[in-house]
């Protein structure tokens, strides 16, 4: 009987931990929506990295990249690609997934993994092959 009451006890606490974990990633996932939507994001500067250095190229004072992720999850970009936006979490990145097309209504997918996010600072990254981008942004010109 004592052990079926242990056993009833870490039960009890092992969903109650997994709807914490839950509510606290839904609630990761909010305060993200929030922050990224209704801003017009312009790209500052990008990082890339090929495994052996680092080039910075800075946009700042230049005609520049801009995205517009929108409260209703649609997107707009300056290079005219126009679709929809989704965030997740998975293994412990957040996550930006981007369905989109082209003005000649090609489609293209892509994703983002959100390194930093505040009101009005972003930094992004994706990874082509052995090549890592580092992406970032403000709400400023």
């Amino acid at each position: 009987m004592k052990i079926m009451n242990n056993l009833l006890k870490t039960s009890v606490l092992l969903i109650a931990f997994a709807s914490c974990s839950k509510d606290a990633a839904k609630a990761t996932l909010d305060t993200s929506y929030k922050l990224l939507s209704d801003k017009t994001w312009y790209l500052q500067y990008s990082v890339t990295n090929n495994g052996i250095s680092d080039s910075t190229h800075s946009y700042v004072g230049q005609p520049t990249y801009y995205i517009n992720y929108r409260k209703n999850l649609s997107t707009l970009d300056s290079d005219g690609l126009e679709g929809t936006y989704s965030m997740q979490e998975n293994a412990n990145k957040l996550l930006i997934n981007v369905i989109a097309k082209t003005a000649n209504l090609n489609a293209t997918n892509y994703q983002y993994e959100v390194v930093s996010l505040g009101a009005k600072d972003m930094i992004l990254s994706y990874k082509k092959g052995t090549v890592s981008t580092k992406l970032f942004f403000s709400t400023e010109k």
